[in-house]
């Protein structure tokens, strides 16, 4: 009796990692909503995640901000997420990445300045932290909250989002 208790005890702990997800190779789309605090307005987007490893995950995304007195922008992201579980359903992340934005001014709608309309490109970094939350089969929330290092326009930046994965 004791034997087959060994043996079963000993099988069953082999087999752990084969019960942990396996997530490298897959691919996940969702969307998002965000606020940031230099643009001063909320946005929405995509975003497209896909797991190089089982913890290590490229995240590209889109977003685009309401316009408001004139001012508009959008954003493009490219993070790496470093997948850190905490439960069976929740794990966070840190966020590391590229950045590329396109700020603007038309004067037209503005405040009623004689400025003229301009046009800004930014390149620009992110770090921050992200928190997921498996909510139903692949079905997945996300929360994160990072900053954005950008020239005249550096920001905080916070996005809530839900996703699927494939």
């Amino acid at each position: 009796m004791r034997r087959i208790f060994i043996v079963v005890f000993l099988f069953l702990l082999l087999s752990i990692p084969k019960i942990q997800a396996q997530f490298e190779g897959t691919l996940g789309l969702g969307v998002h909503a965000g606020y940031g605090a230099e643009v001063n307005n909320l946005g929405g987007g995509i975003h497209i995640h896909f797991y190089r490893t089982n913890n290590i995950r490229f995240a590209p995304s889109f977003t685009y901000f309401l316009e408001d007195k004139g001012e508009n922008m959008w954003m493009t992201d490219l993070d790496a997420h470093y997948i850190l579980p905490v439960s069976y359903s929740a794990s966070l992340y840190p966020i590391a990445g590229l950045h590329y934005s396109q700020w603007k001014y038309d004067a037209s709608k503005g405040n009623g300045d004689s400025e003229k309309d301009w046009t800004k490109n930014r390149l620009g970094a992110n770090l921050g932290l992200g928190f997921q939350h498996d909510i139903a089969y692949r079905v997945r929330a996300n929360f994160e909250l990072k900053y954005q290092f950008i020239k005249d326009y550096s920001q905080v930046f916070f996005s809530a989002g839900i996703g699927f994965w494939f």
